[in-house]
Order: structure tokens, then C-alpha cells, then sequence
């Protein structure tokens, strides 16, 4: 019986995951799979959360190099689309000067993922908005 029920678990997963890859495209499928830069930063320069009218927080970690951004993490415990943006909003972020990370707007984060829905906006503007509070607090 729970053989059957993994076996049936695994096939469920199977659907939905390539569901996902035909909606959202490979680059989306690959940073809700497995985020480039989710992690806590505990040496941290500039740190700020976020969290939206949706109930789903971002954190944005920033390490400087003479005021360019050299590394930049994130946490989030929120949905799949959130976490996408929050990834792809700190990978926008390495390597510019905080004035030019403070120009990023949501619709740069939406223009890096082809195949995210511009339904789902609101979670690039949340990470983006976290990502201009976090580079607030440096200094």
C-alpha cells in the first residue's frame, strides 16, 4: 500500500513538474527547482525584508566591494514565483554600483525571465523593493 501510494506521489510530481517547464519555460523551471543564491548571509554589509501585500517575504544580503554589489543573497519562504524573482533580482545585482542596483525596476527582473507570466509582477517588485531597502541600509 504505501509503495503504491509513493509510486503514485512520484507520478503526480512528474506531472506537475513538467507542466510547469512547458507554462514557465526552462529558466523559470530551473530557479523554482533550484534558486541561484538562497541562502541566509551571516557577514552581511546591507541587509533588508520585505514582505508583500501577499503575505510572502523576501530577504536581500549584500556584500560590498567599493560600493559595487560583490555578492547578494536571498531567503524566502514564499511561493515558487517569489523565489524565482528574488534569485533572479540578486543576480541583476552582482556586480553594479548601488546607484545602478537602485535603477533596477521590476520590469528588468520580468525581462530576465522569459516565460514568467507578467501576472505574477508583483513578486519581481517585491524582491526588487527588498533589494532598494537593503541597499538603504548601507553605509
Amino acid at each position: 500500500m504505501e509503495e503504491s501510494m509513493h509510486k503514485a506521489f512520484d507520478e503526480l510530481q512528474e506531472k506537475v513538474d513538467s507542466q510547469a517547464l512547458q507554462d514557465f519555460g526552462p529558466e523559470v523551471y530551473r530557479r523554482w527547482k533550484n534558486p541561484d543564491y538562497m541562502a541566509r548571509m551571516q557577514n552581511h554589509d546591507c541587509m533588508a525584508a520585505v514582505t508583500g501585500s501577499c503575505g510572502n517575504r523576501v530577504e536581500i544580503y549584500l556584500v560590498l566591494e567599493q560600493e559595487v554589489i560583490a555578492r547578494a543573497t536571498f531567503f524566502s519562504e514564499g511561493c515558487g514565483s517569489s523565489v524565482v524573482c528574488a534569485s533572479m533580482t540578486c543576480e541583476l545585482a552582482r556586480g553594479r554600483t548601488l546607484d545602478q542596483a537602485l535603477a533596477l525596476g521590476a520590469g528588468d527582473v520580468m525581462q530576465a525571465l522569459p516565460g514568467m507570466p507578467g501576472s505574477k509582477k508583483h513578486y519581481a517588485a517585491l524582491a526588487v523593493k527588498a533589494l532598494h531597502r537593503a541597499i538603504e541600509t548601507c553605509g
